[in-house]
């Protein structure tokens, strides 16, 4: 475990993708909640760090985005603690994540997005600084992503199977940083907003 916030900040974003992908795949094939198999309700969670690295926000070495890999990163530093942490020692974020892993039938989905809100709240604090380095159009695409998050928290929607990443490789831009021009089309998929005239 990494105690000093700035040091966990940097393992965070050191961690390479194979590491995060193991990370992941071990706590969920450990942990995929009451009755389910495989990867269970942390299939979206999978399925968007692939989105992330196909992308290009998340990579090994200096390329890709710093904060992506910032908040991933911590994400994954959470579960992995509570692998192998003693309870006292773990943070807000990891100890919503033991509560996900102790949670009945029936609150394990809405255990799920309270842990994962939780991780992310610690995570884009964490990594405020970084957002200021990021392209403008990168800012508003991450605002954008966070407004999607909160509102498929509100309706507790289902993260054990491929829709929500399947939303993520159709809908955001595979390129980064998020080419220019491109928020507004992604908005009117996301939000059902009409273009307006004379506008593309």
């Amino acid at each position: 475990m990494v105690r000093n916030e700035a040091d966990r900040l940097e393992a965070a974003i050191g961690l390479a993708v194979d590491d995060r992908r193991q990370a992941f795949a071990a706590f969920f094939t450990a942990h995929p909640g009451p009755g389910r198999t495989g990867l269970g309700l942390g299939t979206a969670l999978s399925d968007f760090l692939e989105w992330e690295v196909t992308s290009g926000r998340v990579a090994d070495g200096p390329s890709g985005s710093r904060w992506w890999k910032a908040v991933n990163g911590l994400m994954v530093l959470d579960v992995v603690d509570v692998t192998v942490g003693a309870d006292a020692e773990l943070t807000g974020a990891a100890r919503a994540w033991a509560s996900y892993v102790g949670a009945a039938v029936g609150d394990d989905q809405a255990a799920l997005w309270q842990a994962h809100q939780a991780s992310m709240a610690a995570a884009t604090s964490a990594a405020r600084s970084l957002l200021d380095a990021e392209p403008a159009d990168e800012v508003a695409f991450i605002a954008i992503v966070l407004d999607v998050l909160e509102r498929a928290t509100a309706r507790c929607s289902a993260t054990d199977d491929h829709g929500l990443g399947g939303q993520a490789r159709s809908s955001y831009p595979m390129a980064y940083p998020a080419p220019p021009g491109s928020l507004a089309a992604l908005e009117g998929v996301l939000y059902h907003r009409r273009p307006v005239p004379g506008t593309r």
